[in-house]
């Protein structure tokens, strides 16, 4: 596509920035385009007036675009990236080519309001979603950690005084098949409500295995699927009533997920080799996994006549396993049971209380204080390495031996956050923010080849290490808006975002800093959002810079030795449009663009080879930032029309482009620019509907994962192919 030509039409409508809502109506009986209530400052207010750049995606957006995960954002979101390493759980979401792969994402996500602290908590299945809200830019001083790029906030339905229930299944190719249900109703009305809805879904993987190039001699393995898992997914919502003023909601989210041909963390041998063999990868143990996650919260609130207390408190508890991990070698999960165990639970404990403003004073506030907990085992830490029969002789260890890694984190924080706005006249408001944030880390650990496992019994050659680390971060924000009129608004903000410092779980060299700092982001945008021609019409806009500094990166910090350490800053830039139209009766048009030119600036990265013991230095500065493609642009249109009053036909179609990008940040392993089309059609008879979908119709082949450090390698996974299906739903 031509860029130069896209940005002159779209004109001065791109030198501003905005908050946008991507809602598809029943365009056969709404004349204008609906507004929407978000909650992105944590309180309820028209989208219009939020001074931050939002897409908000409604439930009928979801389902129009067959939106069933985080991956379905693409680009549907302007400057949204997804990729991911075999599973939904080791996923990398970039947001204006903010991100990072490791346990502490640069985006955090909101589900239902309890934070997803560590990456191996996302991937829920998405079913009986209200909205999603994706804040695009740093949001650190009401959300805190991690929050560097942007925010996914998730809400799923709640229970209402009307009883409804839903139920859905689902067919397609590569094995597809995924049924979910679901009711809402009052046990007491006006007092006591329950919700209850679950999904079990079931794909196969489309790579096949060839063991050629690998150690296994067992022909079995070729032609086997890789990459296939099954999902059980649940979410209950208990909500009490209690007076007119104060409300409780207990809700249990839970989600299983297991397969005996994972696709967790293997790839491909290199780039080269995965557009030449899109559906094959070469693997001399086929993986199995679990992962069982359950969040229970409980919500109170108590509306006052000017202010709203709100109090979370929230338990995640993560539980994963693997076994034949082929990365390189043989791994498997192991903490101090057996071979593949389940390792201990990783468990979060979160509380938040906020108080909010809802009168019609001119001065408006949302403040509070944030605390957490967290004990974790992160799984690439806590690993049996199975040595070779080859491996163990060359040691003068006998043969089924296995090296040990542990790693168990305790890690603490608390903040206080507040953000006050005032109406300076009856047009322009200001708002200030600030948050502190403090952490406490500890890890208890030990080094490569520091314990051995031989016939059930652990043997430590060396103690354990322990090793902890203090950090602070202050997150202000300051904002001004100006209102053209009801319908429209102009603002210019800027905020800051972090993401959390850490230890090294390795042993290091005397001397070497065994921990690093957090990393910042300073994000300066202006922007505008508009209703226009009577709502037939909205328009966002958007331009911003973001200013990174101290990225975390792997460095050679001693001779044969890496640890991550605070490495060098980088820029990214940009512009970003979003527009949905009813130019005609039945039809609706939307579409967003995101232009997002990136950079890391001067530092360089130290490399050795490991056979020659040469170390070399590799310049960094100039290169594009990772994951981050240089345009985003999705188009779609929807036709709704009426054959009767119950008979309804719908027909939609979707264009997603993404521009080049890099998976590294030596910029070696190259994306080129790629195009999606997806399609939906069918008929609707009251409660009824049936769809026949696609998606990636041309069978467009790209990468899901490239390796972010070249250095290491250039392995690489593609992503899925063609898929189609039909879906077939009721709603009473």
């Amino acid at each position: 596509m031509n860029i130069r030509g896209m940005i002159s039409a779209i004109g001065i409508l791109l030198t501003s920035s905005a908050v946008y809502s991507q809602t598809t109506i029943d365009t056969t009986k709404t004349k204008q385009l609906e507004e929407v209530i978000v909650t992105a400052n944590k309180r309820e207010e028209s989208i219009i007036k939020v001074n931050t750049s939002i897409t908000s995606l409604s439930s009928k957006k979801l389902e129009d675009t067959r939106t069933w995960g985080l991956s379905g954002l693409t680009a549907l979101v302007p400057n949204y990236n997804y990729q991911e390493l075999g599973v939904s759980f080791q996923q990398i979401q970039s947001i204006r080519g903010i991100q990072v792969f490791s346990e502490n994402p640069a985006v955090s996500t909101y589900i239902d309001d309890v934070n997803n602290i560590d990456i191996l908590a996302n991937g829920f299945a998405f079913t009986d979603i209200e909205r999603i809200e994706i804040l695009r830019g740093p949001q650190g001083t009401l959300y805190g950690r991690n929050a560097m790029g942007g925010v996914v906030n998730i809400i799923t339905k709640k229970p209402t005084n009307q009883t409804n229930s839903f139920a859905e299944t689902s067919f397609g190719n590569l094995g597809l098949q995924r049924y979910s249900t679901g009711i809402k109703t009052p046990i007491i009305k006006d007092k006591l409500y329950f919700g209850l809805n679950g999904l079990y879904q079931t794909q196969d993987g489309f790579l096949k295995n060839n063991i050629s190039g690998t150690s296994a001699t067992d022909t079995n393995l070729n032609g086997k699927s890789v990459g296939g898992e099954k999902n059980l997914y649940g979410n209950m919502f208990l909500k009490w009533l209690v007076n007119n003023r104060f409300h409780l909601t207990l809700n249990l989210k839970g989600q299983q997920d297991k397969s005996n041909n994972s696709g967790f963390m293997v790839s491909q041998f290199s780039d080269t080799y995965a557009f030449a063999n899109p559906d094959v990868i070469n693997l001399s143990r086929i993986q199995s996994h679990e992962r069982n996650i359950l969040n229970t919260s409980l919500v109170a609130k108590y509306n006052a006549d000017k202010f709203t207390i709100t109090s979370i408190s929230a338990l995640q508890t993560i539980s994963f396993g693997f076994k034949d991990l082929d990365f390189p070698g043989i791994y498997h999960s192991y903490y101090d049971g057996k071979i593949g165990e389940l390792l201990p639970p990783q468990k979060v404990w979160s509380q938040e209380l906020r108080i909010n403003s809802h009168s019609d004073s001119k001065f408006q506030y949302t403040a509070g204080v944030y605390a957490f907990t967290q004990k974790g085992y992160e799984p690439t830490t806590n690993t049996a390495y199975e040595l070779s029969d080859a491996e163990a002789a060359a040691f003068s260890l006998p043969s089924g031996t296995y090296l040990i890694n542990r790693n168990r984190s305790n890690n603490s924080g608390l903040a206080g956050f507040g953000e006050m706005s005032y109406q300076l006249t009856n047009k322009l408001k200001a708002t200030v923010g600030l948050r502190y944030d403090y952490e406490k880390r500890e890890a208890t650990f030990n080094g490569f080849g520091d314990a051995m496992l031989f016939n059930g019994v652990v043997t430590d050659i060396n103690p354990n290490i322990t090793a902890d680390g203090n950090y602070s971060a202050i997150s202000p924000k300051f904002s001004v808006n100006y209102s053209v009129n009801e319908l429209s608004n102009i603002y210019a903000t800027y905020t800051r975002g972090f993401r959390a410092g850490g230890i090294n779980a390795s042993s290091l060299p005397a001397g070497v800093r065994q921990t690093f700092d957090p990393e910042y982001s300073n994000n300066y945008e202006i922007g505008y959002k508009s209703f226009l021609l009577d709502k037939k019409l909205s328009i966002g806009a958007s331009a911003f810079l973001i200013q990174w500094k101290d990225l975390q990166f792997y460095n050679l910090v001693a001779p044969f030795t890496y640890a991550r350490e605070n490495v060098g800053d980088a820029q990214s830039m940009g512009i970003e449009l979003e527009v949905s139209a009813l130019p005609a009766k039945g039809l609706q048009l939307d579409g967003s663009f995101g232009f997002n030119p990136t950079e890391y600036k001067g530092f360089d990265l130290k490399r050795v080879n490991f056979g020659t013991g040469v170390e070399s230095t590799t310049a960094i500065g100039g290169n594009k930032l990772s994951n981050a493609p240089t345009h985003t642009l999705f188009l779609g249109a929807q036709y709704e029309y009426s054959i009767n009053q119950k008979l309804k036909a719908i027909v939609r179609g979707e264009i997603r482009n993404l521009g080049k990008q890099y998976t590294d940040i030596q910029n070696q392993i190259e994306q080129p620019s790629y195009t999606l089309l997806n399609s939906r059609i069918g008929l609707t008879y009251g409660k009824y509907s049936l769809f026949i979908w696609g998606q990636n119709l041309t069978n467009e082949r790209y990468l899901a994962y490239g390796n972010p450090d070249s250095s290491f390698g250039r392995q690489s996974r593609m992503a899925q192919p063609r898929t189609f299906g039909l879906t077939l739903s009721a709603k009473f």
